[in-house]
């Protein structure tokens, strides 16, 4: 503990012993001693057994007295990486650094949690996601987000993102269905990662009316409130379903097609999509002279980018022609 009064020196505080070196910093400076041989084979847990504090001079010396009384505070798992350090410093034995701790078999992990994982001093969760494949086979898609969401809240779970990569499908089903209803199209394929995003944000309302939130546990994702907003527009939504792999590939076959005055227009009107510079750019040409083509391998390159392209025509037959077209004035519009 330190003290300091209310018009001392920000630097002078800063600069007490009491402040740069702790107890257990200072047992880590301990294992450093090269001629200290029985340091290095104590956990932090054991080390007051055979050592005592100098708090005046911050710093571990061997005891005396054989006998010691001590502890370790408690910390419950909601504090995070707080509470997989504590589980640590009961098994590792004289680390020299922080880095030391979360080292195993000679890997350094990212996490004190990463580190617990590969020692089995943590659960798999098994028996979790076998919870809840089980309850998939007879509740709704809410009951599962509800029970992943307590879960979450109970803070049993030791990886709490691979449960929810192993299960996040149960939680989707009625989502597919009333946005199949609502769009009126029963082939409508929906992206995987809206699919996630849907689940993610029924668990957060679930987590929000019990005080928590998914921010609280840090290796969870975070629903975007954007996309599930652009689900409800189905031009937008329809336009987000486009695989851009596949859209690449019509991208690069239709290229190799185009002649020379078609690449002419190509280029010149991709220049003011790249360059957000907008404009209306108006193509004339005799049936069959390929403006139907251009226009949809200008669409399939905005496409392959994750970009946005609302096509529209003025008659059925030219709608037909082109993917994803509607009937209004002829042009593009690109988001």
């Amino acid at each position: 503990m330190s003290f300091f009064g209310p018009d001392e020196d920000i630097n002078s505080v800063l600069n007490k012993p009491s402040v740069k070196v702790s107890m257990f910093l200072s047992w880590m400076e301990r294992n450093k001693d090269p001629n200290d041989t029985v340091a290095r084979t104590l956990t932090y847990v054991q080390f007051p057994i055979f050592y005592v504090s100098n708090i005046e001079n911050r710093c571990w010396e061997p005891r005396q007295k054989a006998k010691a009384i001590g502890r370790i505070h408690s910390v419950p798992p909601s504090f995070g990486e707080a509470y997989f350090l504590r589980i640590l410093l009961n098994k590792v034995k004289g680390p020299k650094s922080f880095e030391d701790i979360r080292t195993v078999n000679g890997h350094v992990h990212d996490t004190f949690r990463d580190a617990c994982y590969a020692l089995d001093l943590l659960d798999d969760d098994t028996e979790y996601i076998e919870a809840i494949k089980e309850a998939n086979e007879t509740a709704t898609c809410s009951y599962i987000s509800v029970l992943f969401a307590m879960m979450l809240l109970s803070n049993t779970l030791s990886r709490p993102e691979v449960v929810w990569e192993s299960t996040w499908k149960y939680m989707t089903d009625d989502f597919m269905y009333r946005l199949r209803k609502f769009h009126r199209s029963e082939a409508l394929s929906v992206p995987e990662d809206h699919l996630k995003n849907y689940a993610l944000g029924e668990i957060e309302k679930f987590l929000l009316r019990n005080n928590s939130s998914l921010r609280r546990f840090l290796t969870m994702p975070y629903p975007d409130e954007a996309s599930l907003a652009d689900s409800q527009n189905r031009l937008i939504y329809e336009e987000r379903c486009y695989t851009q792999l596949d859209r690449g590939n019509e991208y690069e076959r239709q290229m190799s097609m185009l002649n020379d005055e078609q690449r002419y227009v190509f280029e010149e009107i991709l220049k003011a999509v790249e360059g957000d510079a907008g404009g209306v750019f108006f193509v004339y040409g005799y049936g069959g002279t390929g403006k139907t083509f251009l226009w949809k391998t200008l669409s399939a390159t905005i496409r392959s980018k994750g970009q946005i392209v609302l096509n529209v025509a003025s008659s059925g037959i030219a709608s037909l022609l082109l993917t994803g077209a509607g009937l209004h004035t002829p042009g593009f519009i690109f988001l």
